[in-house]
């Protein structure tokens, strides 16, 4: 259990450096960084489900680590719709770019 949790948390971090890189003009990159939010997002809202079984196993308070646990999804919820918004207005600005030639 513990090794899927160490496997969440590195997902999470190359997840939120392919974030830091993303700019406007990386359509592709922010569909399937979108599509990753959002799963990552749910694995850790099961991961907040699931913190007593974590806490018994690496001896910390409930409430922090679902406070953390929730930060987490937080940040991916936020991180999936501003990709989201980029992915939308690249796709509108690509298509608009080919009507007006």
């Amino acid at each position: 259990m513990l090794e899927q949790l160490q496997e969440d948390i590195k997902q999470y971090n190359d997840t939120l450096d392919t974030y830091k890189r993303l700019n406007s003009e990386d359509i592709e990159v922010a569909y399937n960084l979108a599509v990753q939010c959002l799963l990552l997002s749910d694995r850790w809202n099961e991961i907040m489900l699931n913190s007593a079984k974590y806490c018994t196993l690496i001896d910390e308070k409930k409430t922090s680590f679902e406070k953390w646990a929730y930060h987490k999804y937080r940040i991916l919820m936020t991180m999936h719709e501003f990709s989201r918004v980029v992915w939308r207005q690249g796709k509108e600005e690509y298509k608009n770019g080919f009507i007006n030639e």
